[in-house]
């Protein structure tokens, strides 16, 4: 394929990484991957949820086929209290019948693996590649690697987690240059207050196959998922002590993941399933903090981020990778546009400076949406103060399509790629929950606000 002379480094083959190298081929814009890990795919344990807003953009680039053959897509949720109380809810199907797409989780390995299989060119996809400093040229900007390599291109990318080596140098060159420029505040922005500990296990016949089990507990939660061929997905939440300012957060062990599940092993989970026999038939386990942040500063100068290096969320409402997915296609659909503008010469550091802004503005307003829902369902899931638990024992259970029709607005105002033809789908949700036509749905937080101000005002 014939290529712009426009060049983009991505740094970090995460999800977001890979994605936005297929957008960029389609594209027909040049780029390249230099992802630290010898493994595109490494099995760490960790599982991956495909929403549909994440699917439509996979779609669009001919990967979801193939990840539809690794999952079990969600049909029903079971819900359980502290006082035994039980309820289950269809929402799964009812979000899938209206976008088309259904809720589903597949192995973090698997879904890294089908992207880079899937990509047609494997040898702009490099491992081994650690970049240890970025540079700017004269007309553009250039990554070094740990082993000596330099990559040189007009933009970076930085879609390298949490821990941003892109990050760090936007705010290291934007307080050079403008000394005071970035807050404490947003310094500071990323906290944790929970941890998680995830695994896979395997062997449960109890819990039939497309079930998602919620536990809903006291300043804790346990979820389950059971996807294809055996394999549930769990996680089991747990608010600490105090909360934490990233980066002096708490690190664990094997044993300190061990203990906690221990201390949560007689958890009624579904029927006669109790957390115990989820945990102790697991293959693999391991705990982390939960970051929570949602960044300002996306960009500088020619340093742009994507996924977990600008907005960090808990895995409770599945949106931390399909909104990386939607960055990747935000920002390959402006780049696009602006390659075409240009067309042989290269854009000015000006174009690129106003097409970044651009991606910056729109996303963030996006995501501090769903940054929003997803840090409310959190503290949904662990009952954290009475309003939470009032609202999910004596009110959620008898709502019907709540959980439904709140998830169906961040689904539908998804981004896609704009220069590729939209996916055939039969959902008619895209449009009916949109934003731009007055959808129907609240967002979580604005509907827990609200309450909370009715309770307050009553007691």
């Amino acid at each position: 394929m014939d290529f712009s002379n426009f060049r983009v480094i991505i740094v970090g083959g995460s999800v977001g990484g890979l994605t936005l190298a297929h957008c960029l081929y389609r594209a027909g814009i040049d780029y390249v991957v230099l992802e630290k890990s010898d493994q595109i795919a490494p099995e760490i344990g960790a599982s991956i949820g495909i929403m549909p807003n994440g699917a439509r953009v996979l779609a669009q680039l001919g990967l979801f086929e193939e990840i539809k053959n690794h999952i079990k897509p969600l049909s029903t949720a079971h819900i359980t209290f502290p006082d035994g109380f039980a309820v289950e809810s269809r929402y799964p199907q009812v979000l899938h019948t209206r976008f088309g797409y259904p809720l589903a989780f597949l192995r973090r390995r698997e879904f890294l693996a089908i992207t880079y299989n899937a990509h047609p060119d494997k040898t702009k996809i490099l491992t081994g590649k650690d970049v240890v400093e970025l540079k700017g040229l004269s007309d553009g900007v250039c990554a070094v690697t740990s082993d000596g390599s330099v990559y040189e291109g007009n933009i970076i990318v930085g879609a390298d987690g949490v821990h941003s080596r892109v990050r760090s140098e936007i705010w290291r060159w934007a307080d050079k240059e403008f000394p005071g420029s970035l807050s404490a505040t947003e310094r500071n922005s990323m906290t944790v207050e929970y941890v998680c500990v995830f695994g896979i296990s395997s062997g449960l016949v109890s819990l039939e196959a497309g079930a998602q089990i919620n536990a809903l507990l006291d300043k804790a939660a346990i979820m389950a998922v059971h996807g294809k061929d055996g394999c549930v997905f769990w996680f089991l939440f747990k608010k600490l002590d105090r909360k934490h300012v990233y980066p002096a957060v708490p690190r664990f062990s094997h044993e300190d993941a061990a203990e906690l599940c221990n201390k949560m092993q007689d958890v009624h989970m579904y029927k006669g399933l109790r957390f115990g026999d989820i945990w102790k038939n697991s293959e693999v386990v391991s705990m982390t903090a939960l970051e929570e942040g949602l960044f300002k500063t996306w960009f500088y100068d020619r340093m742009v981020l994507v996924g977990d290096s600008a907005h960090k969320m808990t895995p409770n409402f599945g949106q931390g990778a399909n909104t990386a997915i939607e960055d990747a296609a935000a920002l390959a659909s402006l780049l696009q546009r602006l390659v075409s503008k240009t067309g042989s010469g290269k854009p000015s550091l000006a174009q690129i400076r106003d097409t970044l802004k651009e991606y910056q503005h729109a996303r963030y307003r996006r995501v501090r949406r769903v940054y929003n829902d997803s840090w409310t369902i959190c503290r949904f899931h662990a009952r954290d103060n009475i309003v939470y638990g009032l609202i999910g024992r004596y009110y959620t259970p008898y709502a019907t399509n709540l959980p439904a029709d709140l998830a169906s607005k961040a689904f539908a105002d998804g981004d896609v790629l704009r220069f590729l033809p939209a996916p055939a789908c039969p959902g008619t949700g895209w449009e009916t929950y949109s934003s731009k036509r007055g959808g129907r749905a609240l967002s979580y937080a604005v509907l827990f606000v609200l309450i909370a101000v009715i309770v307050q005002k009553v007691f």
